[in-house]
């Protein structure tokens, strides 16, 4: 009998212990902000503040970008940069088109042949073949040069074509 009531003094002072160190923990941590270090569970409110606080950075960033200010008094001049958008180009016979490198054309009217390097052709996308010097130019092919090197399309008669990217008539 003696034992049984050792036994339970015992358990109920390890229970009270323990109820007392869990609550203090409880009463400590509630002390926190929620996000701070202590505390790193957050609520939705907290990241959608430092979403915010990005996108407000970001949007700074790309208008400095945008206007051309890089916070230092320095202006960035643009680069010049081939054009994305397709041009309509109309050459006379006996003229000739030379690209340069990643160019694309599309010859729309008229006859013309190829003007090629000594490193190679130009690549018809269309058909997946490389056009060589004096191969006729097919018409609504999708032509890309590969390099800046004097590459470009001849015109037999007058011809239309479609340019995306940089390009000389001569």
């Amino acid at each position: 009998m003696f034992k049984d009531l050792i036994k339970n003094k015992v358990v109920i002072s390890i229970l009270s212990c323990s109820i007392i160190i869990t609550s203090t923990y409880i009463v400590k941590a509630s002390g926190y902000e929620a996000g701070s270090n202590m505390d790193p569970v957050v609520t939705k409110s907290y990241v959608d503040m430092k979403i915010d606080e990005l996108a407000k950075n970001v949007n700074q960033v790309i208008e400095k970008i945008n206007t051309g200010n890089q916070g230092n008094g320095t202006q960035v001049k643009p680069e010049a940069k081939p054009s994305n958008t397709l041009e309509i180009v109309s050459i006379k016979a006996g003229q000739s088109i030379i690209l340069t490198s990643g160019s694309e054309i599309i010859l729309r009217g008229g006859k013309g042949s190829i003007i090629d390097s000594e490193f190679g052709g130009i690549a018809d996308l269309t058909q997946g073949v490389d056009l060589r010097k004096g191969y006729d130019a097919p018409a609504n092919h999708l032509l890309m040069i590969p390099r800046s090197d004097g590459r470009g399309i001849n015109a037999k008669t007058d011809c239309i074509f479609m340019v995306k990217g940089e390009y000389e008539v001569k």
